[in-house]
């Protein structure tokens, strides 16, 4: 007769059980899920005016994955009885790492094979998981039939820029041309204003290095200089650093607004950016932020 292998149990989450108690005796040989914090309250009296203010306070009384033995039942009991620590979650297999979360968007590229082509998108999200749900969302409302989400990955930390003319319908361009000609050459407004839309020059996502130099008016001397990377969607290079330019003064602009009402005084710079170095990154669509925004999350 053949003997039997033997076979190696591997744990998973789907073999998990886990739970919030407050009976010592359902915690004794389990693992802390999260780390363990009692909490209390003390008085404290306010020596000028006599009054008294309760402050919470909290102490860190097992780290997250300890194993629940004798003495760590005894000392949780100690605090259960004396009010500091309610109920304790647990569970069956020992959990110490955690995923970091945040509340910043951050720059994230996906691939999606959709009618058995490649298309590739840049978002922004909170998380790999979150990032998923905002492709998944979008392509079912921009496309057709079966698609299949192949890759996701972050993407360098950028500032993300969208020339409007890239995204604007041609009946409305004649007004939009007119506000921002400062931005356009003579060739360049002629090309996106053509009758004939073979015409129109085609949108490129290029990845940018930009030097930025901030000087005081009248203070040559007073010089800052930094470097940032930016994403910007146009028709050429020279576009996208016109348009990191303006943006960099908005934001100025912004500020200093904020600064006026709160009172505050605001030294005010000359804004001057350069290329250090620029690609195209193959991109086909940017997922707009505010599509982005309906997913986002609170820490």
């Amino acid at each position: 007769m053949a003997k039997k292998k033997n076979v190696v149990k591997v744990e998973t989450r789907k073999d998990e059980v886990r739970y919030v108690t407050s009976d010592i005796k359902k915690m004794l040989g389990k693992f802390l899920v999260k780390s363990l914090k009692r909490t209390w309250s003390e008085a404290f009296a306010n020596h000028d005016t006599g009054e008294v203010v309760n402050i919470d306070r909290n102490e860190i009384i097992f780290d997250a994955g300890t194993y629940l033995g004798q003495e760590e039942i005894s000392k949780i009991n100690f605090y259960m009885q004396e009010g500091s620590i309610k109920e304790v979650e647990v569970s069956n297999q020992r959990r110490m790492a955690f995923e970091m979360t945040t509340d910043n968007f951050i720059p994230y590229m996906a691939q999606v094979l959709c009618d058995m082509k490649k298309k590739k998108f840049l978002l922004k999200a909170q998380s790999i998981d979150q990032a998923r749900e905002i492709v998944k969302d979008f392509t079912e409302l921009n496309f057709k039939g079966s698609f299949r989400i192949t890759q996701i990955k972050e993407f360098d930390y950028c500032i993300i820029l969208v020339d409007k003319l890239s995204t604007t319908p041609l009946d409305e361009l004649g007004k939009l041309v007119m506000e921002n000609s400062e931005l356009y050459s003579d060739e360049e407004i002629k090309k996106i204003c053509g009758e004939d839309k073979a015409d129109i020059p085609e949108s490129k996502f290029y990845n940018i290095d930009a030097r930025i130099i901030f000087t005081t008016e009248g203070k040559d001397e007073d010089k800052e200089e930094t470097n940032r990377q930016f994403v910007v969607q146009t028709y050429t290079a020279e576009r996208a650093i016109m348009l990191i330019n303006r943006y960099l003064n908005d934001e100025q602009d912004k500020l200093e607004e904020e600064c006026k009402e709160k009172n505050r005084g605001f030294d005010r710079k000359i804004i001057h950016a350069s290329i250090e170095q620029s690609t195209i990154i193959p991109i086909n669509q940017y997922i707009p932020k505010e599509f982005s925004l309906a997913y986002a999350t609170e820490e």
